[in-house]
C-alpha cells in the first residue's frame, strides 16, 4: 500500500513515539484487563455505575489490542507492513473506539445526574438490566453509524506523521463533513457530561456545606450517600482526564476540516499520542480513587504473582 505522505519526523522523534506507544499499549492492556477481571470476580463491584466503567474499559482494551500495537510497530518501521485490509480494520476502530468511549462517559454522567438530583426517578430509568441493555444498544448503534460511512466511499490509509490509519474520502467536501460531524458528536457528548456533572457538583457542594437536617430536607439532597459522592468524584476525574486527552484532537480536526486551516506536522504527531493516553488513565483513576476497585486490583495482582 502506498504511503499517504512521507514520514517527515527525525529518527529520534520516531523512536520516541515508538517507545511512548509501546508503554501506552502495555499500560492500557494491563489496566483495563484488571478492570474487567475485577468486575468479573467481585459481585459487589457490579453496580449500575460500574457497568459504564466496564464499557469504557472494554473499548480501551479493544483499542490497545487491535490498534496501538500495530501503530507502534509501524511507527518504529516508519511504514505500514500489515497490508491494506488490516489498515481498513485498524483505521475503522479508531473513531469507533473514541465514540464508544465518549458515549460511555456521557451515559455515566446522566446516571450520576439522576442518582444525585433525581433519586425518585432513578429506579425508573436505571437498573442493571436497563443499564446493560442501553450500553449494548449504544455499541450497536455506533457500529452501524460507522459502517454507514463506507457507503460514502471512505477508505483508510496509513498516515505516518500521526501514527494511525486515517479516513480518506474520494470527495473532499464529504471528508470535511465526516470529520466535522465526528468532532461535533464528541462535543455534544462532552456538553452533556459538563452539564450533568456541574449539576451534580453543585448538589454535592450544598450537601457538604449543609449542617442542619432541615436545610438538607429543604434542598432535597439529604439522601446523597458517601458512596454516591465517591462515585461522582471518580467520574469527575475520568472526565477531566478524557477532556485533556481528547480536546487537542477535536480542536485540530475542527481547524483542519471545519475552518480548512493548515495544521503543523508536529500537532499531527502530538494529538494522537495524547488521545491514546485516555486508554490507560481511566484504570489508574479507578485504582487510585475507588477503594473497592483498588482492593480488587491488589488481590488480582497478588493471585497472579503467587497463584
Amino acid at each position: 500500500m502506498e504511503q499517504f505522505n512521507r514520514d517527515t519526523r527525525s529518527h529520534l522523534e520516531a523512536t520516541t513515539y515508538t517507545v511512548i506507544y509501546s508503554l501506552t499499549t502495555v499500560l492500557s492492556i494491563a489496566g483495563n484487563s484488571l478492570v474487567c477481571l475485577s468486575f468479573y470476580r467481585n459481585r459487589r463491584l457490579r453496580t449500575i455505575f460500574n457497568f459504564y466503567v466496564l464499557s469504557l474499559a472494554i473499548a480501551d482494551l479493544i483499542a490497545s489490542t487491535f490498534v496501538f500495537p500495530f501503530s507502534t510497530a509501524a511507527t518504529g518501521l516508519r511504514r505500514w507492513p500489515f497490508g491494506y485490509t488490516f489498515c481498513q480494520f485498524n483505521g475503522f476502530l479508531v473513531p469507533y473506539w473514541s465514540q464508544v468511549s465518549t458515549c460511555s462517559l456521557a451515559m455515566a454522567s446522566v446516571n450520576r445526574y439522576f442518582c444525585v438530583l433525581k433519586p425518585n426517578k432513578y429506579r425508573l430509568f436505571f437498573t442493571r438490566k436497563k443499564a446493560a441493555l442501553s450500553i449494548v444498544v449504544m455499541w450497536i448503534f455506533t457500529l452501524v453509524q460507522m459502517l454507514a460511512s463506507f457507503a460514502l466511499s471512505v477508505f483508510y490509509r496509513w498516515y505516518p506523521v500521526s501514527s494511525y490509519c486515517r479516513a480518506i474520502f474520494l470527495d473532499k467536501d464529504t471528508e470535511n463533513i465526516f470529520y466535522v460531524f465526528f468532532a461535533c458528536f464528541f462535543f455534544i457528548n462532552m456538553l452533556i457530561v459538563v452539564f450533568c456533572y456541574s449539576k451534580v457538583y453543585r448538589a454535592i457542594k450544598q450537601h457538604n456545606n449543609a449542617v442542619i437536617p432541615s436545610l438538607q430536607d429543604a434542598n432535597g439532597i439529604g439522601s446523597i450517600s458517601a458512596q454516591e459522592i465517591k462515585a461522582s468524584r471518580v467520574l469527575f476525574a475520568a472526565v477531566v482526564g478524557f477532556c485533556v486527552c481528547w480536546t487537542p484532537a477535536i480542536a485540530t480536526i475542527l481547524l483542519e476540516f471545519g475552518f480548512v486551516i493548515t495544521v503543523p506536522s508536529i500537532v499531527h504527531s502530538l494529538y494522537p499520542t495524547l488521545s491514546s493516553f485516555s486508554s490507560w488513565i481511566n484504570p489508574v483513576i479507578y485504582g487510585v480513587m475507588n477503594r473497592a476497585m483498588r482492593k480488587e486490583f491488589g488481590h488480582s495482582l497478588f493471585c497472579w504473582k503467587y497463584g
